[in-house]
C-alpha cells in the first residue's frame, strides 16, 4: 500500500521494538526508529538480497524517494547494481573533501605519529583528474562513432588506444556511472551497447558541463 505523507507523520515504533518497516511499494520501504525516519530500498542484484539508503524523512520527502526508487530500479533494468554506483559517487565525493580538507595542513599535520596515523587512502586532485578525463574521452569516443554508439570491447579497445589501458569492470563502473548522470544509455546483454544522449553530445562538446566529466579545452 502506497504511504502519503499523513500516514509517516503518523507512524511510531510500537511499544517494546526498536523498529519497524512501512513500505510504499516496489522495494521502498520506510525504516521507522525512535531516533527517525530513514528510506531505504531492498532489492536483489546477482542472486544476493541488498538494500540502498536514501536519506531521512522529511528532508528526502516521499516523492523524492520515490525518484530515487525509480532511478535505481532503471539501473537495474540495466543490470546495473545501483548501490555500487553509490558507493562509487560517494568515494570520490570523498576524495574530493578529504584532498580539500588537507590542502591547507602544515607539514608537521600530516606526518604519522610514530608510524601508526596515516592519512585516509583517499584520490588524488591527480586521480581524479584522470577519471573525468577518461570520462569525457568515453563521450568523446561516442561522438566520433556511427550513430553516436558503440560496443563495450570497442570502446575499450579505443580506450586503449588513447591512452587509458583500464580493466573491463573499471570501464562498467564508468559507464554505469555516466548513465547515471544522464549522458549516455544503455542496452544490456553479453556485451553492454552505449549510446550517447544529447546531454552527452552536449558535455563531449563543451556546450555544458556534467559534474564529474571533465569539461574540453578548446584547441586555439
Amino acid at each position: 500500500m502506497a504511504l502519503s505523507d499523513s500516514d509517516i507523520s503518523a507512524t511510531k515504533v510500537p511499544h517494546g521494538r526498536n523498529q519497524f518497516k512501512v513500505s510504499d511499494g516496489g522495494g521502498l520501504y520506510l525504516l521507522v526508529k525512535s531516533s527517525g525516519r530513514y528510506w531505504k530500498l531492498a532489492y536483489r542484484f546477482d542472486g544476493k538480497q541488498k538494500s540502498l539508503a536514501f536519506g531521512v524523512y522529511p528532508s528526502v520527502s516521499l516523492h523524492q524517494a520515490r525518484d530515487k526508487r525509480d532511478a535505481a530500479k532503471a539501473l537495474l533494468a540495466q543490470n546495473i547494481d545501483p548501490g555500487e554506483v553509490k558507493k562509487q559517487e560517494r568515494m570520490e565525493q570523498r576524495a574530493v573533501t578529504m584532498t580539500e580538507s588537507t590542502e591547507s595542513l602544515d607539514d608537521v599535520e600530516r606526518k604519522p605519529i610514530n608510524n601508526r596515523m596515516r592519512r585516509p587512502e583517499v584520490l588524488t586532485h591527480s586521480e581524479q583528474n584522470i577519471i573525468e578525463e577518461r570520462r569525457l574521452c568515453i563521450l568523446q569516443v561516442l561522438n566520433d562513432s556511427n550513430a553516436y554508439a558503440t560496443s563495450e570491447d570497442v570502446l575499450l579497445q579505443e580506450l586503449d588506444s588513447r591512452g587509458y589501458k583500464i580493466s573491463f569492470d573499471r570501464l562498467r563502473t564508468d559507464i554505469a556511472w555516466l548513465y547515471e548522470q544522464q549522458v549516455v544509455q544503455l542496452k544490456t546483454g553479453a556485451l553492454w551497447g552505449i549510446y550517447l544522449t544529447q546531454t552527452g553530445l552536449d558535455s563531449a562538446l563543451g556546450r555544458m558541463w556534467t559534474p564529474g566529466v571533465r569539461r574540453p579545452v578548446d584547441d586555439d
